[in-house]
């Protein structure tokens, strides 16, 4: 961005020291909240001192609590008189110890210092004091300087300038050409560039105005590639300024971010000059994504080049939190060397660490800088395109529980494809931030849908009721971790794409039998109880609606219908044993007929042959017998209310017949 024109442009002062322990330094700085007036910065400082005069141990290390740069010939970071902050010393140089190298004699710490600074000011720190070992070209004093400045960018962000990352030390066979590359890592994901040192607060005696180096000495800018032919044994003390850009067009630096740095020349009779390679798990330069507080282990493997050398030596420097292991040989290739690195990441190391280091062989070949970026991650700092603008997802709040569509719109001009490399489209849960369901974007490519606008998923589950979600796009989703730019970045906020499974409504039924007793009434022929009483559970449900969550409240309602009858059964069983009664009585009455004509058949036989013995006169008069039959007739029914009717009435008539039998 175009900065205003008044700059405040300040000075930091020291009390210069004599001494020959000093190895380089790097500063950087960034803004980690921009919320308050002012705002509060955050001060990275590196420096290497002589392992002479600061010995660490790897135990030492693995504490994090001993100190390097304390003492005499140490110093402070410190303001000129028109800084605009309250205090002229911002802190001590002095750090906790995080790599060190007894045979190349050198000990690395590093600290953060927080600070509050007013809004629109820019200004410049350093650290400056003296003097430098003996070089083969410039020296006595040291300065390394970082420039501040507290303006909003274009995107309403405040700049987070690079951090660079240099081996304290470098091996450079004599009479041979060597590329050093300095390594960048701008979390704004700026266009930067590299270029010489040469103020006098930004390199002393060591600007590349005051040395004389090679004639074939070139520096790269764009590439920041250093390439370098030295003839002459000795030590050389460079210094390099990184300059970040808002963008491709802008002339004016953010910020600028010092490294300085020490190359060694040597030589050797052993003609072999083939240098230790990397042979690793992770490619070079990969971004490897950590979250605070997770541990992360992985193994180095160096292979020797040169017939009958042994790897000697590693070089190294290292972000806080790591620790490394000693150094054992491959038991399937005795040229392989390997060691492991351990690395617990902290909060405050938020944005890209770099790990470098490189191996020296028993001859004294060393082989390229490595750099591994470990990358920290927050979910709410992604610098992820999609991310900070935004990019129009759906759907989110409230969604069925058979949902099976899920959509992200690329922003204009921009367009991804599907990488090569792991990664996983996530749904997870809100409470647990545990994985509900997970897609392979390289493999299952029926559910992640890469389109020439938008990435499109396809969901194959049914999703709690009552449940929140979110969906999380690891790092790698749009563009290969290898990569290393904005955008291979994951988008791991909750807030981002959350949703929400509505609640199920949850109805009881009870059924409830109620039985009432009663006495039995008599009457002829039979006794007649009354009916069972019948109950039924009606529910019904009250349904609250807010504008995201359904709370359903079921209430359970009984209601009781009383049916009495004088009858305990069925008006169809009752018919039944009706029409049996009368079919029964019918067949009774036709077995009595018929005995009774036979009797009395055999009767008049008798009478006749005693009628013809005995005179007329004394002849009996014919004997009469009365039958009584009983039919049931069926009175109509009549329910007059549900509630306590008789549901049937039965009544019996008599009917009297009077049977003679007649000879």
């Amino acid at each position: 961005m175009t900065l205003i024109n008044i700059f405040w442009v300040l000075s930091f002062e020291v009390t210069f020291v004599s001494s020959s322990h000093y190895r380089g330094s790097m500063i950087t700085w960034r803004v980690i909240n921009s919320t308050s007036d002012p705002l509060i910065v955050e001060l990275f400082h590196r420096h290497t001192w002589s392992y002479t005069w600061y010995p660490c141990t790897d135990s030492q290390i693995a504490f994090g609590n001993h100190t390097i740069g304390t003492g005499y010939g140490s110093g402070n970071i410190t303001c000129a008189s028109s800084c605009p902050l309250n205090d002229s010393v911002l802190t001590s140089v002095a750090t906790p110890c995080t790599a060190a190298n007894l045979i190349e004699n050198f000990a690395t710490g590093e600290a953060r210092y927080i600070f509050s600074v007013p809004l629109n000011k820019q200004f410049r720190v350093l650290f400056a004091a003296g003097d430098w070992f003996t070089l083969i070209t410039g020296g006595n004093k040291w300065s390394v300087c970082t420039e501040i400045n507290t303006y909003k960018r274009l995107n309403g962000r405040y700049n987070q300038a690079p951090i660079v990352t240099l081996l304290p030390i470098m091996r450079l066979r004599q009479n041979l050409t060597h590329f050093i590359k300095v390594n960048v890592a701008d979390n704004d994901f700026d266009r930067y560039v590299c270029i010489w040192s040469n103020t006098s607060q930004e390199c002393a005696g060591i600007c590349r105005s005051l040395l004389s180096l090679p004639s074939s000495t070139y520096l790269n800018e764009t590439s920041c590639v250093l390439r370098i032919t030295p003839t002459i044994i000795g030590y050389y003390a460079l210094a390099v300024t990184v300059l970040d850009f808002e963008n491709a067009s802008s002339t004016t630096p953010l910020s600028r971010v010092p490294i300085q740095f020490i190359l060694r020349i040597w030589n050797s009779p052993i003609p072999c000059q083939l240098p230790p390679i990397y042979l690793g798990d992770a490619p070079a330069d990969q971004c490897i994504f950590v979250e605070p507080g997770q541990s992360l282990v992985m193994f180095i493997r160096i292979r020797v080049q040169c017939p009958n050398a042994t790897l000697d030596n590693v070089i190294g420097v290292y972000p806080a939190g790591f620790t490394q292991s000693t150094t054992f040989v491959d038991p399937f290739d005795p040229t392989i060397y390997i060691f492991k690195i351990t690395y617990v990441a902290n909060a405050n190391q938020v944005g890209q660490n770099l790990f470098c280091f490189s191996g020296v062989d028993s001859i004294g070949n060393q082989g390229a800088s490595t750099c591994l970026r470990f990358t920290v991650q927050i979910a709410s700092e992604s610098q992820n395109t999609l991310y900070i603008l935004n990019a129009t997802h759906f759907p989110i709040g409230l969604v069925p529980k058979t949902q099976s569509k899920w959509t992200i719109l690329y922003p204009s001009g921009i367009t991804f494809s599907r990488p090569n490399t792991k990664a996983f489209v996530r749904f997870k849960f809100l409470s647990t931030k545990t994985d509900f369901l997970t897609y392979d974007v390289v493999k299952q490519v029926s559910q992640v849908d890469y389109q020439l606008d938008r990435l499109v998923i396809t969901s194959n589950a049914i999703f709690t009721a009552g449940e929140k979600f979110f969906i999380s796009l690891d790092p790698g989703v749009f563009l290969p971790i290898a990569s290393c730019l904005r955008d291979s970045m994951g988008i791991t906020d909750t807030s981002f794409w959350p949703f929400e499974i509505a609640s199920e409504t949850s109805v009881t039924s009870t059924s409830t039998t109620t039985t009432q007793s009663s006495t039995s009434t008599a009457r002829p022929n039979r006794t007649i109880p009354t009916i069972r009483t019948i109950s039924s559970t009606v529910p019904s449900s009250t349904t609250k609606k807010t504008t995201i969550v359904f709370i359903t409240t079921t209430n359970l309602v009984t209601t009781v219908k009383t049916i009495i009858s004088s009858s305990s059964f069925p008006i169809t069983g009752i018919i039944g044993i009706v029409i049996g009664s009368l079919i029964t009585l019918g067949i009774v009455l036709l077995v009595i007929r018929f005995i009774r004509h036979h009797q009395t058949s055999a009767i008049l036989k008798v009478r006749i042959s005693q009628s013809q013995l005995i005179p007329s006169s004394e002849k009996e008069i014919p004997q009469q017998f009365k039958l009584a039959t009983r039919t049931a007739v069926q009175a109509t029914s009549n329910i007059e209310n549900n509630n306590n009717r008789d549901i049937a009435r039965l009544t019996t008539t008599v009917h009297k017949n009077l049977v003679s039998v007649v000879d």
